[in-house]
């Protein structure tokens, strides 16, 4: 019985004890909301923000060759060198 109430009392200090390593989050709570406050400032500057077709891109030259490089990726993978069999089979 008497070992019982010390295991029991031993869990309890233990379980406080990791308890109080636990991070609060006042970084997450002080920008609690940003989000959506910067949606509704957005939505008042331009309320058809929604309605018309986004004007930003990249110009033709360095789409075609992002794509040129995606599309030769698949063609010619990457050797990708484990590290643990450098030297090893030579």
């Amino acid at each position: 019985m008497n070992t019982n109430i010390l295991k029991l009392i031993f869990l309890i200090g233990l379980i406080s004890c990791t308890s109080a390593c636990m991070p609060l989050t006042p970084e997450w709570d002080s920008r609690f909301g940003d989000s959506v406050k910067k949606i509704a400032a957005l939505q008042t500057i331009n309320p058809d923000a929604g309605a018309t077709p986004v004007t930003e891109s990249m110009d033709g030259p360095s789409s075609r060759e992002a794509i040129g490089r995606y599309r030769g990726s698949f063609k010619e993978p990457q050797n990708n060198a484990n590290s643990f069999t450098i030297g090893v089979g030579r």
